[in-house]
């Protein structure tokens, strides 16, 4: 039981952190950064949506196989956590691609 706990308190910690504060950066960058247009592009919309779903799909894959890796590990569970870490990267990345042109012409 104590580490169905452990499980549930890193989920919890995990969803605070990357589902509520990572997810408003990302979306105040997104929105306040100047808007697509002819005379000024500002990279690809489809990275945009990319970083949004790729970082709550891993979210929401780690918060369901943390707490079941710390009840029962298992390397089924352990892929998953992989799986999400993966995800969440890809999020990063894709938000890195779609913003660095905003940023290195300030």
């Amino acid at each position: 039981m104590a580490g169905l706990l452990a499980g549930v308190f890193s989920a919890y910690f995990h969803l605070f952190v990357v589902g509520w504060i990572t997810d408003l950066i990302f979306g105040v960058v997104f929105w306040m950064f100047p808007k697509h247009s002819k005379d000024r592009p500002c990279g690809s919309e489809s990275l945009g949506w990319l970083a949004y779903a790729s970082l709550n799909a891993g979210l929401l894959l780690r918060v369901v196989a943390e707490p079941l890796n710390a009840q029962q590990p298992a390397m089924v569970w352990g892929w998953l956590l992989a799986a999400a870490a993966a995800l969440q990267w890809l999020a990063g990345m894709a938000f890195v691609a779609k913003t660095w042109g905003w940023v290195k012409e300030r």
